[in-house]
């Protein structure tokens, strides 16, 4: 028997699949049938402006359902901290809601899987990373819990299919929660929802989207659906985010980016992302933009920095997409990579920091935080404490 085969014979893990998910024309509709009488006293958790813009769509779902009583929670804001998890909560349990419905993007879904955990554990926001509620958010999902549905508006973070919420805690470091049992039991991707949604935010969601995809399938995660999933998420993403971006009004192209981002965080609660995500979530606390702005530098840094000693998973991906095929592994991930900064640029997300300033000692510290992420470990090119404290410094020359 060769070593390959031995390598592959002690490979092990498991799959956690998360929510039935419809999705096209009429799927929350379709979601809120399905959910029959687990739906029980729904807190709605979303933000004021998607609120107002698909709140007639949500009611109607829920007038289909006779006597159903629900309640609205608006209060997230882009990059959410526990206060707001805090508020949906004490809203929560002030009016007696049995089941949580998320509406919006990453942010309003974070909120809601926080706020879930704590109404299904019976704890509060500060005990979420406490050993009790690490202890719930550990153990196995039960059948007969609170009900949560997710309706995504966004396109982005694919935060309706993965297993984490990230919340910034109140000394404004951001805290990453994991457990499959946040994942949402059902999920609505209803393309026109996501129609109000502006450009700016469209074009960054989808980007992030696509980093989610690429990262899942970079890394050294030998999980087979993760990256299946994570490869044609990035198909997707690649074809429909500049389509998108082209005629803001196609359904089509909205629907093919709603799945691409579901998919990338299927990938992802499967088999986790990489460097560039890995570094982000540290870096984010110092730079006061949006998640994607902070991502498309790290990743024109990391990515070639990677694919100088491992370019193979890009390479790969390059030839499965039909992107490049020279037959140098060098060449044809630098492809990828390049195309992959053609689209930030499409999508007006700058690849060089303007205005960051980074001390040694700043880089040392964001480097320490960096390596705390699960995802560092199997970024393709392992990457020493000193490598992305320098890699960090690069960012900010």
């Amino acid at each position: 028997m060769s070593g390959q085969q031995d390598c592959a014979l002690q490979l092990q893990g498991s799959i956690a699949w998360p929510g039935v998910c419809h999705w096209g024309a009429g799927a929350l509709a379709r979601t809120v049938i399905a959910a029959g009488a687990r739906l029980k006293a729904p807190l709605v958790v979303t933000d004021a402006s998607t609120w107002r813009a698909v709140r007639s769509t949500v009611e109607a779902a829920f007038a289909a359902v006779p006597g159903l009583q629900w309640h609205v929670y608006d209060g997230v804001v882009p990059n959410p901290a526990v206060d707001q998890v805090r508020e949906a909560l004490r809203k929560g349990r002030a009016l007696d809601c049995a089941s949580i419905v998320a509406v919006g993007g990453g942010s309003a879904i974070d909120v809601a899987k926080a706020a879930y955990a704590c109404l299904a554990g019976g704890l509060e926001a500060d005990e979420l990373l406490s050993p009790k509620g690490q202890a719930w958010l550990d153990s196995a999902s039960v059948p007969d819990g609170p009900l949560f549905i997710a309706v995504p508006t966004t396109s982005g973070t694919g935060s309706e299919s993965s297993s984490a919420a990230l919340v910034q805690a109140d000394d404004g470091r951001k805290r990453l929660y994991r457990s499959n049992r946040m994942r949402p039991s059902l999920i609505a991707l209803q393309p026109d929802l996501t129609l109000s949604l502006p450009l700016r935010p469209t074009a960054q969601g989808g980007f992030d989207a696509t980093l989610h995809a690429l990262g899942a399938w970079i890394n050294t995660d030998p999980s087979p659906v993760g990256k299946a999933m994570a490869l044609h998420a990035l198909k997707l993403c690649l074809r429909a985010l500049p389509a998108v971006l082209r005629s803001p009004d196609s359904l089509q192209a909205r629907a093919d980016m709603q799945m691409g981002a579901y998919m990338a965080g299927l990938a992802i609660g499967m088999s986790k992302v990489d460097a560039v995500h890995a570094m982000c979530t540290p870096l984010e606390s110092r730079v006061h933009g949006a998640h994607a702005e902070v991502l498309g530098p790290i990743f024109s840094v990391v990515s070639r920095y990677t694919a100088q000693t491992a370019p193979a998973p890009y390479a790969a991906a390059a030839r499965m997409l039909g992107i490049a095929n020279s037959g140098d592994d060098g060449l044809d991930a630098l492809t990828l990579i390049d195309a992959v900064e053609s689209l930030a640029r499409l999508a007006d997300i700058p690849l060089r920091f303007s205005d960051l300033a980074l001390s040694e000692q700043d880089a040392t510290l964001l480097a320490s935080q960096a390596m705390q992420s699960a995802s560092m470990p199997i970024h393709p090119r392992t990457l020493a404490p000193e490598e992305i404290k320098s890699l960090y410094l690069q960012m900010a020359a």
